[in-house]
């Protein structure tokens, strides 16, 4: 899951739409089963390469011995807002509980990192 690519120039974050944020959302008839049209939604939520950035620090947080910081998260949270300002998209979706699962998630990941244990 890629939300961003680091640019070298700087600790800034560029966000792109990412190999998942590019994936054609499924027609209706084409879901199976409600879970499906679920991650679908989650999917195209405008929120998504930014929850697939923080994700992926939050793995890698978990597979090294350096510790992400919220810091970090800070900047990252900070880029994609003024990204998404700069091109007019939405911040959320038509859907305010799709739009509450998504912020509890980053959530989730924030926390998590803060609260990681010295090795």
């Amino acid at each position: 899951m890629q939300g961003g690519v680091k640019d070298d120039s700087d600790s800034e974050h560029t966000f792109i739409g990412g190999p998942l944020a590019e994936m054609p959302s499924p027609g209706h008839t084409e879901l199976k089963n409600p879970m499906d049209a679920d991650k679908a939604s989650i999917y195209r939520h405008p929120l998504f390469p930014l929850l697939a950035l923080l994700f992926e620090k939050c793995e890698q947080s978990t597979l090294s011995a350096d510790c992400i910081t919220s810091a970090s998260f800070d900047v990252d949270i900070e880029n994609f807002v003024r990204s998404q300002e700069k091109e007019g998209r939405p911040f959320f979706s038509e859907d305010p509980e799709l739009d509450n699962l998504v912020s509890r998630l980053g959530n989730c990941c924030y926390i998590k990192t803060e609260q990681k244990p010295p090795i």
